[in-house]
This record gives structure tokens, C-alpha cells and sequence, in this order.
């Protein structure tokens, strides 16, 4: 994937700090800070950093069309690019997981415009709420929840599919995280 030119991680960190990351260089719960992290947002091992963690593009450094106030420090939104998993159907190699790291993110009012142009686009959407420590986060695919709603331009209609998907995802019970087997990190 291509950066945007000139779109920097600054003081965002959320990548190191708010995503489950099961590979076998490096294993770290979601909302736990990378051991790597340092105080001033760098990477200790950045030259030499595991390939989970330089293959990772933010969705924010990638996608143009979105302004600075997206980056995920900001916004409380991560998107993060999903290239493989998809359901059959939609573009390939093309999904977006939009992560919602705080309740009010899913009152962005860019949000319901750019979710609109996804699903007619045919990119897979889906929606996550970050878990608690320990947990792993739930997503719900939100193309078919949100299609009729694009298909008639209806933005109050999309805003409360957000928000109910918000509410069903916050009620279900997390399923408690746990790493696949593989060489201790070291």
C-alpha cells in the first residue's frame, strides 16, 4: 500500500498500544503498550522491527481522501486495512475494519459519508468496538446492515445502523484472548 505523502504517525500510537497482535515475533494484547514503545513514540527496535508491525499500515496514512483529523489519536477511530478474509462478492483485497477506540468516535461526522461510499464501492466493512485487556474485540460485517440505507441516501437512517450496531456490539459477551502457539518472543 502506498502512503500518503507527508502523513506521519506524529504523537499516534494507537497501533502499539491498542491492537491484539498474535504473530510469532511478537504477542501483545489489545489496550496493553508495546514493550518497544518508547516515551517518545518511537520504536526501540524500529530498523529491525517484526514484520507484523512493518507490514501495518494505518488506514489514515493510506487513504487520501481523509483528512489529518482521522488519525487515530484524534478521530478514536483506527482503520485498518483488510486484505484477506473477505466474503466473496466485494472487492478483493479492499476491506476496511473501522475500530471504534472510544464510545463517541461513531459520532464522527465524516463517518456515515465515508462508510456510504465503501459499501457502494463494494469495499467489506467492518465494524469493531476496541475490548477491554484480555479480550478480544467482536466485528460485525456492516455491508448488508448498511446497504439499503446507502442504496437510498438515507444519512439519519446509516447514523442509527451505526449506532445500533455500537449498542449490539457492546452488549455480546468477549471471548477472552489467547494467543496461537508459536516461539516465545525474545
Amino acid at each position: 500500500m502506498e502512503l500518503v505523502a507527508g502523513r506521519e504517525c506524529g504523537g499516534c500510537t494507537v497501533c502499539c498500544t491498542e491492537l491484539h497482535i498474535d504473530a510469532p515475533e511478537l504477542k501483545k494484547l489489545a489496550g496493553v503498550r508495546c514493550p518497544n514503545l518508547q516515551d517518545d513514540c518511537n520504536c526501540a527496535i524500529y530498523a529491525a522491527r517484526p514484520r507484523t508491525c512493518s507490514d501495518f499500515e494505518c488506514g489514515w496514512r493510506v487513504m487520501a481522501a481523509l483528512g489529518d483529523d482521522w488519525r487515530p489519536d484524534k478521530s478514536g477511530i483506527v482503520l485498518i486495512p483488510k486484505t484477506k478474509g473477505n466474503p466473496p462478492g466485494y472487492r478483493a483485497g479492499s476491506g476496511v475494519q473501522i475500530m471504534f477506540l472510544r464510545r463517541d468516535a461513531m459520532h464522527n461526522s465524516e463517518l456515515p459519508g465515508a462508510i456510504a461510499a465503501w459499501v457502494n464501492a463494494r469495499v467489506p466493512l467492518f465494524l469493531t468496538l476496541a475490548a477491554p485487556v484480555g479480550f478480544i474485540a467482536e466485528s460485525d460485517f456492516l455491508n448488508v446492515i448498511a446497504e439499503s440505507a446507502v442504496r437510498q441516501r438515507d444519512r439519519n437512517a446509516l447514523v442509527r445502523l451505526i449506532e445500533d450496531t455500537t449498542i449490539s456490539l457492546e452488549r455480546r459477551t468477549l471471548r477472552p484472548a489467547a494467543f496461537l502457539p508459536g516461539p516465545p518472543p525474545g
